[in-house]
């Protein structure tokens, strides 16, 4: 069976011998990506430049020439700079094979501003002794190699497009084209765009040489997905990557639209923060052709202090449905402050964060420490997850999750004491210092938060008089936030019907998982969707699609009497499986998880009905979560989705499933004459219209909403989904996906 992957965006979790998992180390390890014995001078730095306009590029500038390093292992994309008077430079499109930073998932470095004349003269590749840059030996060697034995042909010239370059007035390629489309380009037939082979280059590969300035862009990944009529004006694509400097704009957009781009802020990171980093959890810097990295905190803080960001810390916030703080206006109070923020916990003020009216990353310049009050309604599951960050030894955590009594506050029995609980304790974070002046390093803070509740609003038929209506209050559940990439496209795209076809979102979740004492672990997770194809008899086949989360981290209860969860981290790759022609090759979780079918009466109809439940093979609970559909039962949903407006806009954005249990108390089930206890859901879409308002969508009639059914809470799924799963031993489990003769 052959695999198309994408290299893994995060890092396997250092466990405890309790098997309580605990954030591993960055081990952050890196070439300085320009040459430092060359003298920086003048940068223009990375961030807010207005309440309009973000720059997402580092600008370094120095006199003469200064040769530029490949930062990482990573594939290599060439175009031209754009703009007038750029006609002799090209950019550079650098994305990680190898992550430098564990738990960092970057998508591509952008180099901007290299010259042109070390790559192509006349549309050629240059000669290996016409230049110094190693990226083109590199390829020029691995070009000779490949026509050295074939003596019936003689070796073509090596023109720039062979690397994927054209000029600007090239049609073939189009500065709206996304970058994904050149670095995932799997078709069997190949368009003449994408007809070309991107190099791999290792760590500290000369790549070339700027003159005067260079910028750089640190972009974060997010997933190899794609949202036809993304409503986003921002993309990744060619106009971006061309580009001298790059910076986003609201311009004249809806206010929604707007949201969406100050949004995107998030998607970058400062390159002085990105080696800032390296100070914390053993990190290596390399530079030049040096093969001894730097390691001291004083020794890399000097790679960096030229820069104007030198001492500032970043500031990221997660929240609600993968959105930023406040989006969806739910967190600020009445007088519309949202954050309480200061430099310890006796000088907190009230400010208002959010992408309403400012960008989703916020400054702090020259700050030793930082203290944090977010606003919160108090609610049993409020939560928050320190992904990247310092927690100061007097904010108490689990493991860098802050829950329960840790981050919610109570009313003071002290009437001489007044505590606003409409905010969470202070969260503090200290900041690596250096040097005689304890200057503050470079660095970001990147939280999970959850900390309200999400109320989404609908009017409704009045049940006692159906001509009127009523307002209808839908909290998300927890359950609510999980399942989505409903209608997102995957980067990858098959090469054959019949193969099973993955794709999976980067951006981490806050979820709960029961355990065996009756309470809860939390976890962070990111989700995927796959989509396969299983045979229901010799002549018959079932296209379904299987959504999922996989385990990024997990914090559990330390009972050495009861089972514990499994903390297992999942492969976070996309890619596609291919089918073997004699096996039914389906859709199974990663081991060590099967599936497990349960047949049992169902008390309310008398029929039966086919259960699944999660097993694990080791033994203990499982800490994963999955929702079956037939793909004539998504494609329901699907068909909400991709309703446009009289304009021909797409209506629905950002959506994912909302679980509705038909009994109305998530604590409520149904029993089975078997004694089975499960639950039952209708399944309804939660999305953004048009002006960025949260609806609450439902098929309409005479289509019903499909149902699903859960014994164990953790697999969701239909009965046509159920009853063809292939009834699976543990043992039979091999590789990770099941192998059943074809009948």
């Amino acid at each position: 069976m052959s695999e198309t992957l994408i290299p893994s965006q995060s890092s396997a979790l250092t466990s405890t011998q309790n098997g309580t998992n605990i954030r591993a180390d960055l081990r952050p390890e890196s070439q300085f990506y320009v040459d430092t014995a060359v003298a920086i001078g003048n940068p223009t730095s990375f961030g807010k430049i207005s309440s309009i306009e973000f720059s997402t590029t580092s600008v370094i500038s120095f006199s003469g020439v200064c040769k530029v390093y490949a930062i990482c292992k990573g594939q290599v994309f060439l175009q031209p700079m754009s703009g007038a008077g750029n006609e002799g430079k090209v950019n550079l499109i650098l994305r990680p094979f190898k992550q430098p930073i564990n738990g960092l998932a970057i998508k591509y470095f952008i180099y901007r501003g290299l010259k042109k004349s070390d790559f192509f003269a006349d549309g050629k590749l240059l000669a290996t002794n016409q230049t110094e840059s190693k990226l083109v030996e590199k390829v020029n060697t691995e070009f000779d190699n490949f026509y050295k034995n074939k003596q019936a042909n003689e070796k073509p010239i090596f023109l720039s497009n062979f690397l994927g370059y054209r000029e600007l007035t090239d049609t073939a390629q189009n500065e709206n084209d996304l970058l994904d489309e050149y670095f995932f380009k799997i078709s069997d037939t190949e368009t003449d765009k994408v007809a070309f082979e991107l190099p791999m280059v290792e760590r500290g590969t000369l790549l070339g040489s700027a003159e005067s300035s260079l910028g750089i862009d640190v972009v974060l990944n997010e997933g190899d997905f794609f949202m036809q009529d993304d409503p986003n004006p921002f993309q990744l694509n060619l106009k971006f990557a061309r580009a001298k400097e790059h910076k986003l704009s609201t311009g004249n957009y809806t206010p929604y639209r707007k949201k969406l781009v100050r949004e995107s802020a998030s998607m970058f990171m400062d390159i002085a923060a990105f080696y800032g980093l390296h100070t914390q959890g053993k990190g290596k810097i390399y530079i030049n052709a040096s093969t001894e990295p730097l390691t001291t905190t004083a020794n890399i803080y000097s790679l960096i202090e030229k820069y104007q960001t030198k001492n500032t810390t970043y500031l990221y916030i997660q929240s609600n449905r993968q959105r930023s703080y406040d989006f969806y206006g739910n967190y600020h109070l009445e007088d519309t402050t949202n954050i309480k923020v200061g430099t310890d916990v006796s000088n907190l003020t009230k400010e208002t964060f959010g992408v309403k009216e400012d960008w989703a990353v916020k400054a702090f310049n020259g700050a030793n420490q930082i203290t944090l009050q977010l606003t919160t309604d108090n609610y049993t599951d409020a939560a928050v997850y320190v992904k990247t960050g310092i927690l100061n030894v007097n904010t108490i955590h689990e493991d860098y999750y802050l829950r329960n009594d840790n981050i919610l506050q109570k009313p003071s029995t002290d009437p001489n004491v007044t505590v606003d609980i409409n905010y969470t304790k202070p969260i503090t974070f200290d900041v690596i210092k250096t040097g005689a002046e304890n200057s503050p390093i470079c660095n970001f803070i990147q939280l999970i938060c959850e900390t309200k509740k999400l109320l989404i609003q609908t009017e409704e038929p009045n049940a006692a008089d159906p001509n009127t209506t009523e307002t209808v209050n839908y909290y998300l559940k927890d359950i609510d936030d999980v399942f989505g990439m409903i209608d997102e496209s995957p980067v990858i795209q098959n090469k054959q019907d019949r193969e099973l076809h993955y794709v999976v979102d980067q951006n981490l979740l806050l979820v709960n998982f029961n355990n065996a004492t009756g309470g809860k672990d939390i976890a962070t997770v990111t989700s995927k969707r796959t989509e396969d194809v299983i045979q229901k008899s010799e002549d018959e086949t079932l296209s379904r699609i299987t959504y999922e989360t996989l385990l990024h981290n997990i914090r559990q209860s330390n009972n050495t009497f009861t089972e514990s969860l499994s903390a297992y981290s999942d492969n976070t790759n996309s890619g596609t499986i291919h089918y073997d022609k004699n096996k039914n090759n389906f859709y199974q979780p990663e081991t060590p998880y099967y599936l497990k079918t349960q047949v049992f009466t169902d008390s309310q109809s008398g029929n039966t009905v086919t259960g699944l439940t999660l097993e694990v093979q080791t033994g203990g609970l499982p800490s994963k979560k999955l929702l079956g559909l037939t793909k004539d039962e998504n494609d329901i949903y699907l068909n909400i989705l991709s309703e446009k407006d009289t304009t021909g806009v797409k209506k629905y954005n950002n959506a994912k499933f909302y679980l509705k249990n038909l009994l109305g108390n998530e604590e409520d089930y149904y029993t089975t004459t078997e004694g089975v206890k499960y639950r039952l859901y209708e399944l309804y879409l939660i999305a953004e219209d048009r002006e960025g308002k949260i609806v609450l969508l439902k098929p309409n009639e005479p289509t019903k909403p499909v149902q699903v059914s859960t014994i164990d809470q953790c697999v969701f799924a239909t009965q046509e989904y159920s009853k063809y799963v292939p009834l699976v031993e543990k043992e039979n489990i091999v590789n990770n996906y099941v192998q059943v003769p074809l009948l």
